[in-house]
């Protein structure tokens, strides 16, 4: 029924009265105004909660040898202890070293840690590959309480080379003396479908801000090396440079982050979807936490010896089933190690092909040295150290001193490895 057009003339006035015809005018609540003294006390209250906050920040983040956002941070803050603090800041930022551009910087990886050893040297088959390509998880927070003690930090390579306008440029850093850069990486971040009931954790996953692994049987917690290092940091921020913890390789075959999200092998479901979102989630909660993702291939391919068309392959099917879920990466990690070219610098099809597709980061692997780097006008290569039970077992009988400047192998060592036969 369309209505009156008298009625739509009505003020709001007239719409109170005849609403409110014959009851009692309602008196309007009226809060007592706050005294002047009440409103100051207020205001300083949330200004010294403003100041105690920006203060710990400016702390952590010259705890982490940041000490021009430090001191950005405490200019802002005009009270007498933020004066101080900054006093503090530029005097430890005065003695600074300078580590010169085009250092070459050691690089340790490691590949899953191994949680509960009982279970994976068992005996079975695959016991002689966890020992020879894994460390625990006793060693490696051995290994980590080693480095920190030989006063290593935590670096990104995106630190030591930056690729800006169309070219890739070498950085400068500057730590406390006797401070030594170190980059951290982890292969195959995924926790297979082989692994299950062997030791490993099994997800990744973010819960109240923490990064946290999932483990059958277990509370969630630090059974692998993203937490772990993340707990250790927390306890020692002077062990990471401006919030760097390492670079995470990342394959797609069964999954990424433990999550069974690959169209190519579990097809298209709801139980898929919910896994990608899953992943996608925890990935950006490790960005966010310090963590960078490398390409580790999608089918874990030895990229050197394979053909073109079948990196090719590989990369488009990369592209489609992991970087929606972990985002876009100029850094790849090399399966296995293998390299598309000697030490000569990069040229040929597969490298033109590979910096088309925006990778400019490459890691090979050679335990042979301490560290080595190459730097071309559009590409960064660094040559990884691997730690684990070859590499300990050869330090321990002295077939290899390479292990010698980051840690003790011998106080490292597992006892619950398995003895090998002679």
């Amino acid at each position: 029924m369309a209505m009156n057009s008298k009625w739509i003339g009505l003020g709001l006035t007239g719409i109170f009265l005849v609403s409110g015809c014959g009851q009692p005018a309602v008196k309007p609540i009226v809060k007592p105004k706050q005294t002047g003294t009440e409103q100051t006390k207020k205001r300083q209250a949330t200004d010294e909660a403003y100041i105690e906050q920006e203060l710990k920040r400016a702390d952590d983040m010259a705890a982490q040898y940041d000490y021009g956002r430090a001191i950005r941070i405490v200019d802002r803050l005009k009270t007498a202890e933020a004066k101080q603090k900054r006093a503090e800041y530029v005097t430890k930022q005065a003695k600074l070293v300078p580590i010169k551009a085009g250092t070459a910087v050691p690089h340790l990886f490691f590949h899953s840690l191994i949680a509960e050893p009982k279970h994976a040297f068992d005996g079975d088959r695959k016991e002689q590959g966890y020992d020879d390509y894994m460390v625990t998880l006793g060693e490696f927070k051995r290994i980590l309480s080693g480095l920190y003690k030989r006063n290593y930090v935590l670096v990104r390579p995106t630190d030591l080379a930056m690729w800006k306008d169309g070219r890739m440029t070498e950085t400068a850093l500057a730590f406390p003396k006797g401070k030594h850069p170190l980059v951290l990486s982890q292969d195959d971040v995924n926790y297979y479908e082989y692994m299950t009931g062997d030791g490993f954790a099994t997800t990744l996953r973010e819960h109240n801000g923490q990064i946290t692994n999932t483990m059958a049987g277990k509370a969630d917690g630090a059974y692998d090396l993203v937490p772990v290092v993340d707990q250790f940091v927390a306890q020692h921020p002077d062990f990471s440079y401006r919030g760097a913890k390492g670079v995470l390789g990342i394959t797609g075959y069964n999954g990424v982050l433990g999550y069974r999200s690959s169209y190519a092998q579990y097809g298209k479901s709801a139980k898929v979807e919910r896994a990608r979102l899953d992943a996608k989630a925890t990935a950006t909660a490790l960005k966010k936490d310090g963590w960078q993702f490398a390409s580790h291939t999608y089918g874990h391919i030895s990229v050197g010896k394979v053909s073109l068309a079948t990196i090719q392959a590989d990369t488009d099917r990369y592209n489609r089933d992991v970087m929606p879920l972990i985002g876009s990466t100029r850094q790849l990690i090399y399966p296995y190690g293998s390299d598309i070219q000697d030490w000569h610098g990069y040229s040929g099809d597969k490298y033109r092909y590979l910096t088309q597709k925006g990778f400019r980061y490459f890691y090979n692997v050679d335990a042979s040295q301490h560290a080595w780097k190459q730097a071309g006008k559009d590409y960064y290569r660094q040559a990884r150290i691997n730690v684990d039970g070859i590499r300990l077992r050869q330090a321990i009988a002295g077939k290899t001193n390479v292990l010698d400047p980051f840690f003790d192998a011998k106080t490292v060592f597992d006892p619950m490895r398995p003895v090998l036969k002679k």
